[in-house]
């Protein structure tokens, strides 16, 4: 993998676990998963690419209207 393709995985991680710690709302069925989920995001940010495929996706899934501008 590139240098800068496990960057951009890392930044994205971080940038989840930020959401799910401080301004993501979630229904109150999920409420109490919202920041363990959050650390375990965030632990696993320095792997960048050798991540999960699944858990990449997960986090792609947070990101994706936080980071489309079309809206």
């Amino acid at each position: 993998m590139t240098r800068n393709l496990n960057h951009k995985i890392q930044l994205d991680f971080e940038q989840a676990a930020g959401l799910l710690t401080h301004d993501l709302v979630w229904s109150e069925d999920f409420e109490s998963i919202r920041r363990p989920l959050a650390a375990f995001i965030a632990s696993k940010a320095k792997l960048g690419a050798a991540n999960d495929i699944p858990l990449i996706k997960l986090v792609d899934a947070l990101l994706s209207t936080e980071n489309d501008f079309t809206i």
